[in-house]
């Protein structure tokens, strides 16, 4: 296994990860199924990425499940792209997004790039973000939903407000 922090990576490296065209009509959908099935994209990303509405963004999430269900190899093709997104490939997302939230692999990507020494200004220009975002980032305020099941993530004082009754007071 590849270890991140030792490569000699900068932030204007070429990525492999490319967002997955929409196949023609008659053409193979298996590799555009997978790639609507990556976990931690939003369906804004989606609906960048492809330059197509959320309502079509949500058809082929629901076709790639479908056919996830009909072929469960597709998932293992979904797992192996995981397996193989660097940050590099997390930067690519940021930087396709248009203006929807930063998916989850650029999140993990900012932190990566700031332990490699990138500073807070050059990730912010990089990822097309704030520097507050990028701060926000490595604060951990970016753990609002898990990435691989999409469940809600609430902090100590979300889950335990003050001032909220407690039935073991009187």
């Amino acid at each position: 296994m590849t270890n991140f922090h030792s490569e000699k990576s900068t932030l204007d490296r070429p990525a492999t990860w490319q967002p997955a065209k929409i196949p023609g009509r008659g053409q193979c959908r298996r590799a555009f199924h997978s790639f609507m099935l990556i976990p931690g994209l939003s369906g804004s990303f989606f609906s960048a990425a492809l330059n197509r509405s959320k309502s079509s963004v949500w058809s082929y999430r629901i076709a790639a499940l479908r056919a996830a269900k009909a072929d469960p190899t597709i998932l293992d093709d979904v797992d192996q792209i995981v397996a193989e997104i660097r940050p590099e490939d997390a930067l690519t997302m940021a930087r396709v997004r248009g203006r929807a939230q930063l998916p989850s692999w650029s999140k993990m990507a900012i932190c990566e790039f700031r332990k490699r020494g990138h500073s807070r200004s050059e990730i912010a220009t990089a990822f097309r973000c704030s520097p507050s975002t990028v701060a926000n980032v490595l604060q951990g305020k970016r753990a609002a939903y898990d990435l691989f099941n999409g469940a809600r993530r609430l902090t100590a004082q979300q889950t335990n407000p003050p001032g909220k009754w407690h039935s073991s007071m009187h």
